[in-house]
């Protein structure tokens, strides 16, 4: 407090979330552990990415304030700076600090020195610096160019026992999901990751179990774990999924997995969750060993690639895998050859990204031994290595824009994988196709494009299989069957004795006005029913038979 007038500081934290359905833990926590500092009212201005620049620095100016403070992420440094740059020229007595992923490691002092009007700049973990700081805050000789610590990144070690954030006023429970932390840290040492090689800690099973209730008393049904390794250690792994089945059945929890260590307890939570209750995210990254050995996260491939076989195998949730391209030592063969075994794998959606040399990563000091050369602004990509040329990054972006218009879609899923399954060089050919069809990381085609990109290819490889799974799903799609489906589909009068129903309501098939087509291939015929009563361009029910279908 300022005992010369006896008012309290005044400080506003400023958010930038990357889109309004997204909220950040920052100010809670810092809020929370700050909490016996009572010479301080805190403000708060949210704001996204897609928000107007000058109505935050209006908003943001009017409240007077001693002291800015933001959490700057790799997707709203360059917004966020620039807010609060334009707030120093108008508020040139009010202090400005910073913390988040951007100041860790060398990242803070770069800070300082590309933006010399901020104050100050914390790394690490804020809660127990942050604290001190606002304790020993002094307006009038508030110290340009401070880091905090001087070395390293801090580290918050009573982490374990403090408050849970969901019982801070600033927390935000409104969103469409919320995030919590049940650890900090993690015992795997990738050298690219930010939390690679931190001593882990964790919250006991009834902190979490008291943290789930309160937000479940919020009315929060949305959870994404922000843990880097949920199912290590493994038991505690299992005891937070059996707590998430049989206490919390009315939330959703998303995952983040290494598919390596699935022990029994594991596996057996896992096969008895709840339908859609669980979102699962799993790091493979590259399953080359040498590649593993060079990252420093020396993975069992096969064992991985276990792991994998059997997360695929469950019917109540779907597995999403990671890989990245430009990891020392990694090839565009590795990233075709990674790419192929996951489809084989029938993992539900391939996530390719380039990789990120983030700051305070060991990645950072280690780039120049493989010649990775990546960008100085955010994002930090990496351009090219010793082992990647710009040409074969750039491939791998494109595969990734490819496999989000493909793979990854529903509509189109499975008949990809069965062009996967008859074509042995699919991935390759796939990404060729798109290139002779103007293809790259930027185009953006509609559903339909989509799918006659997909016919062509198969016309071009003769996938027969391909395109009769590709016209059924067209057909599924509502799209008109004369353009993708005229080859394979024919009018029929009814539906067999022995069809199987797929989907929709068989009470269609007596109705007035039905319609019906069918889709044959050796093995099986399709037979769809339209009737615009039940579902309008729609297929309104589907059914299959095996072998020689009956006609009657």
């Amino acid at each position: 407090m300022d005992h010369s007038t006896g008012r309290k500081y005044r400080l506003l934290f400023l958010t930038v979330n990357s889109s309004y359905s997204h909220s950040s833990l920052a100010l809670p926590l810092l809020h929370s552990a700050c909490r016996e500092v009572t010479n301080w009212e805190w403000l708060r201005y949210d704001m996204t990415l897609d928000s107007d620049i000058m109505t935050a620095v209006r908003e943001i100016c009017s409240f007077k304030c001693d002291l800015l403070v933001t959490n700057l992420y790799l997707f709203n440094r360059t917004k966020a700076l620039e807010v609060l740059s334009r707030c120093r020229t108008i508020l040139p007595e009010c202090s400005i600090a910073a913390g988040g992923p951007e100041c860790l490691g060398e990242g803070g002092a770069d800070l300082l020195k590309s933006y010399p009007w901020i104050n100050t700049v914390f790394r690490g973990e804020g809660e127990k610096i942050f604290r001190e700081y606002l304790e020993t805050f002094d307006k009038n000789s508030s110290a340009p160019h401070s880091m905090i610590p001087p070395e390293g990144n801090a580290v918050f070690q009573e982490w374990e026992s403090a408050p849970s954030p969901a019982t801070d006023p600033f927390f935000v429970a409104d969103k469409p999901f919320v995030q919590i932390e049940t650890t900090r840290g993690c015992p795997m040492k990738c050298t690219y990751c930010t939390s690679g090689g931190t001593l882990p800690r964790y919250r006991t099973l009834e902190q979490v179990r008291s943290e789930l209730q309160i937000l479940a008393a919020k009315g929060v049904r949305e959870i994404r774990v922000l843990d880097r390794t949920f199912n290590l250690p493994q038991e505690r792994g299992a005891a937070l999924l059996a707590m998430f089945r049989k206490e919390f059945p009315q939330m959703r929890f998303h995952l983040e997995l290494h598919p390596q260590f699935l022990n029994d307890s594991l596996r057996k939570e896992m096969t008895e969750a709840l339908p859609g209750q669980l979102h699962v995210e799993v790091g493979v990254q590259c399953l080359d060993a040498e590649v593993q050995r060079l990252c420093g996260r020396n993975s069992n491939s096969q064992k991985v690639l276990e792991g994998l076989d059997f997360l695929c195998q469950q019917s109540s949730f779907e597995t999403h895998a990671d890989l990245l391209g430009g990891l020392p030592g990694q090839t565009f063969a590795h990233i075709i050859a990674d790419t192929a075994t996951l489809m084989e794998h029938n993992i539900a959606e391939i996530q390719l990204e380039i990789l990120k040399v983030l700051p305070g990563t060991p990645l950072r000091e280690l780039a120049p031994l493989h010649n990775i050369r990546f960008s100085s602004e955010t994002p930090y990509d990496v351009m090219m290595s010793d082992t990647m040329t710009l040409e074969d990054i750039q491939h791998v972006r494109d595969l990734s824009r490819l496999l989000d218009m493909t793979y990854n879609h529903r509509a189109l899923h499975q008949a990809v994988l069965v062009m996967s399954r008859e074509c042995p060089e699919f991935v390759r050919c796939l990404l060729e196709f798109f290139h002779r069809a103007g293809g790259n990381a930027s185009v953006v085609w509609n559903l339909q494009k989509r799918f006659l990109f997909l016919r062509d290819l198969c016309r071009c490889y003769d996938l027969k299989q391909g395109a009769f799974e590709l016209a059924y799903h067209w057909l599924l799609a509502g799209l008109p069957p004369e353009q993708g489906a005229d080859e394979y589909s024919q009018k029929a009068q009814n539906i067999p004795f022995d069809a199987v129903l797929l989907s929709g309501s068989s009470e269609c098939a007596g109705a007035r006005e039905t319609r019906f087509c069918t889709l044959a291939s050796k093995e099986k015929r399709y037979f769809l029913a339209y009737n615009r009563k039940y579902a309008l361009n729609l297929p309104a029910a589907v059914w299959v038979t095996y072998g020689k279908a009956s006609e009657n």
